[in-house]
């Protein structure tokens, strides 16, 4: 499945809208594996230093393969967007607003971090390049933030998280709509121009792409018939 091989550029020329919830599938049961091993070992690392290293690199590298396959898809859906595609990339993407919260809403990687940025609070001096330590410093204070807005601060199971949830899937379920409306409004669209003064200085390349475009809807206008 090419949306696994998350190492190098995207193929898309092999990736088929059947191969989406099967790689969503496997990428999910990994990562959702994964990340409860590391916030069972960040519970356990309680009261004791934990580095940037402990933390935040070692949470993209699980989230890889997830943003790099889901970012496809969504390229995909709306540069390629099609019934299959569509159908498919609408059956995933509640799994993807699931998995995503779980991160944001993680008391032992909020913790974690907050620890981190405690032990850099409390040394008089970086043993690292300026900029480098300033650079981390940041990461760690933008996944703070996110992870605050992202509903970090709701106690589990309570009204007040279950609602949040709801919002976040609803908004993106309505995201996904409004943007499939675009895509449809868009394609449905045509202006038919007879008069060739009106497209004067248009380059012949784009003139001849839009006969044919022209030529390709009439077609389908006949064969509907």
């Amino acid at each position: 499945n090419p949306l696994l091989e998350s190492n190098g550029l995207p193929k898309f020329s092999v990736i088929e809208p059947s191969q989406l919830t099967p790689a969503m599938t496997s990428i999910l049961e990994k990562l959702e594996a994964d990340f409860a091993a590391a916030e069972r070992s960040m519970a356990k690392e309680d009261g004791k230093e934990m580095g940037y290293e402990d933390v935040l690199p070692v949470v993209e590298r699980m989230q890889h393969p997830l943003g790099y396959a889901w970012g496809i898809a969504s390229h995909l859906n709306g540069v390629k967007n099609g019934d299959e595609l569509r159908a498919a990339y609408e059956e995933n993407q509640p799994k993807i607003v699931q998995a995503t919260m779980k991160f944001s809403q993680s008391k032992p990687l909020y913790d974690a971090l907050l620890k981190v940025q405690k032990g850099w609070e409390e040394e008089s001096e970086s043993k690292e390049d300026d900029f480098v330590t300033a650079q981390k410093k940041r990461a760690v204070e933008n996944s703070l933030r996110s992870m605050k807005l992202g509903g970090v601060g709701f106690e589990e199971g309570t009204p007040e998280q279950v609602r949040f949830k709801e919002i976040k899937m609803r908004f993106a379920e309505l995201s996904t709509a409004f943007s499939n409306n675009v895509l449809d409004a868009t394609k449905a669209f045509g202006l038919e121009v007879a008069d060739a003064d009106k497209v004067e200085g248009v380059p012949e390349s784009a003139r001849a792409m839009w006969a044919q475009a022209y030529r390709q809807h009439a077609i389908e206008e006949c064969e509907d018939e």
